[in-house]
């Protein structure tokens, strides 16, 4: 299994230029929110890894990894300030 989103991924979706500390903490938690979604499908009956053979489905799950993972990183800029 393979996260469905890389680092590149998410700076090329967000735009953003991340920190040092901010790219180890994508690095980090991608593998943990692929985790969530794959565990939230199978509670009902899907199977991510496998939908994601489809071209459109991964691009799907790419783009909501990216939004989870730009969101995650957005709250931890706002909570320092």
């Amino acid at each position: 299994m393979s996260d469905f989103a890389t680092l590149t991924d998410v700076v090329a979706i967000s735009g953003a230029d991340y920190t040092s500390a901010e790219q180890d903490r994508i690095n980090t938690i991608l593998p943990l929110i692929c985790d969530t979604l794959r565990l939230e499908a199978n509670k009902v009956g899907k199977d991510l890894d496998e939908m994601a053979g489809d071209a459109s489905y991964a691009s799907v799950l790419k783009l909501v990894t990216c939004d989870v993972v730009i969101r995650a990183i957005l709250a931890d800029r706002k909570s320092v300030v």
